[in-house]
């Protein structure tokens, strides 16, 4: 395996292990897979920046918020199908995934559609995400 299917690899896990704990609402593990400061853009009118573990709690809270027809107690009836998650080199120590996903209610009604884009970079030898938009 080449350095690159071995990162690619690392960060296709590294992705979906960000979903498993976004879908639980574990933001103490969820913390644990950035690097920081970390960036963000998703639905909010700006750019956020997550200074530590403690404000990405913050700033997942604003970004669900801002989802289209959120409701934070009505997202554990929500699920998220990916599609194409595609990674993207940009340096050796810096990747980016944009995925397509849609969200559906529990009655199996699609409730959004959409892109993101994961940044991934490595630091001290571990790939961390740095910014999600």
């Amino acid at each position: 395996m080449s350095d690159n299917d071995e990162d690619i690899d690392t960060i296709k896990k590294l992705h979906n292990k960000y979903f498993e704990l976004l879908s639980d609402n574990n933001m103490n593990e969820l913390a644990n897979l950035f690097s920081y400061p970390s960036a963000f853009k998703g639905f909010l009118n700006k750019i956020d920046i997550a200074s530590d573990k403690k404000d990405l709690k913050r700033v997942y809270e604003e970004l669900i918020s801002a989802a289209p027809q959120s409701d934070l107690d009505a997202n554990i009836t929500i699920s998220t199908e990916l599609k194409n998650s595609i990674p993207y080199k940009l340096r050796d120590d810096s990747y980016v995934i944009v995925m397509e996903y849609s969200q559906y209610r529990e009655d199996k009604s699609e409730l959004f559609t959409g892109r993101a884009c994961y940044l991934f970079t490595k630091l001290d030898g571990d790939w961390k995400i740095s910014g999600v938009f």
